[in-house]
């Protein structure tokens, strides 16, 4: 029988007694811990489903609304250190050119997604200073929507 040697608590089993260390994995553990479970910060969390089997899934919450915007003096080229989820980004409707938008690498014309005017995109990243952008021209703004 295998052993647990570093347990993680799963709080929606209201297992008792708690899972302590080196708990051995019996055959009902076992099926417990192959349920579909998600992960986060040394926890497992359920995920749960309808009557029917369906995944119970929804959007993850807003935080907060960024413009980014290129000036003469200052041109962004990533996000800033939040963590975040999923990331929307807009190029702004009165944009006249496009922005280049990437997660990951340095952003540019040719390894990069073009946003037009009203353009949207969306991104699934850890933090925001993953999501990169390129302003080839001046004044332009791009709107980014980040949840967590």
């Amino acid at each position: 029988m295998a052993k647990i040697n570093k347990p993680m608590q799963i709080p929606e089993l209201n297992l008792r007694p708690p899972i302590s260390d080196a708990v051995n994995l019996s055959a009902d553990m076992q099926q417990t811990l192959a349920m579909l479970a998600g992960y986060d910060v040394n926890t497992r969390k359920l995920l749960r489903c309808s009557a029917s089997g369906i995944l119970s899934i929804a959007s993850p919450r807003l935080i907060d609304i960024i413009h980014y915007e290129r000036t003469a003096i200052l041109d962004p080229t990533e996000g800033g250190d939040l963590a975040c989820t999923e990331v929307l980004v807009l190029a702004h409707p009165d944009n006249v050119g496009r922005v280049w938008v990437r997660s990951g690498g340095v952003a540019g014309t040719t390894n990069s997604w073009p946003l037009a005017a009203g353009a949207v995109m969306g991104f699934s990243v850890d933090n925001l200073i993953q999501l990169k952008m390129h302003f080839p021209v001046q004044d332009e703004i791009l709107i980014v929507a980040y949840t967590r």
